[in-house]
């Protein structure tokens, strides 16, 4: 006895005491992570909300003093106002030029694959992921489509091709090496200016 209590009662306390420390922890881990998620979502609504109201209107005096990298995320936060207000999203889609189409798909492209290249098909469908190799292919950024072209089949609701976890990670693996966004965007943006009379 301990003070006139049993011993394996103050085990039971320091046990229980150690419990709550550890889980005292874990809750602050976690409210630590929670915030800072949180804080991530503000600054990107932020961005989104800025981009939209600068690009709003484009004109060539926003063109000719634009940042390049910021171009392709408010002409494409543009274009997604205007087919949220479509009755029909997927057949307001069909029915802009190819331009603003293939802006409107990198946009996404570019978005899922800073995390990565299975994450643009895991999140998209009909009618972004049939778009994406003309997409690519339009602003000059070929050298991304043998690594699509690996999983798009794999994502094809009328391809026979089964998933291969094993060949995802490892492409996914190959594509975050060579993947450089800035360089995307900036493609992005001379694709943009030159097609102009389809944003302006």
């Amino acid at each position: 006895m301990v003070l006139g209590v049993q011993w394996y009662y103050w085990l039971f306390l320091g046990i229980a005491i150690i419990g709550a420390i550890f889980a005292w922890i874990k809750v602050l881990g976690s409210s630590k992570e929670r915030r800072e998620k949180l804080k991530k979502e503000a600054e990107i609504w932020k961005r989104d909300y800025e981009l939209r109201e600068k690009y709003a209107v484009l004109t060539q005096e926003k063109l000719n003093n634009c940042e390049e990298i910021q171009l392709l995320h408010g002409v494409a936060m543009n274009i997604q106002i205007a087919l949220e207000n479509a009755i029909d999203m997927n057949k307001a889609f069909d029915e802009l030029p190819a331009e603003k189409k293939n802006v409107y798909t990198l946009e996404y492209f570019d978005e899922d694959a800073k995390t990565a290249l299975s994450s643009f098909f895991k999140n998209n469908g009909a009618p972004l992921v049939p778009n994406i190799k003309n997409a690519l292919s339009a602003v000059d950024a070929t050298e991304l489509i043998k690594y699509v072209d690996i999983l798009y089949p794999m994502y094809d609701p009328d391809s026979e091709v089964s998933i291969d976890y094993a060949v995802i990670q490892k492409t996914d693996e190959q594509f975050r090496n060579v993947y450089d966004s800035d360089k995307l965007c900036r493609k992005c943006a001379v694709y943009i200016k030159k097609n102009k009379e389809n944003f302006l």
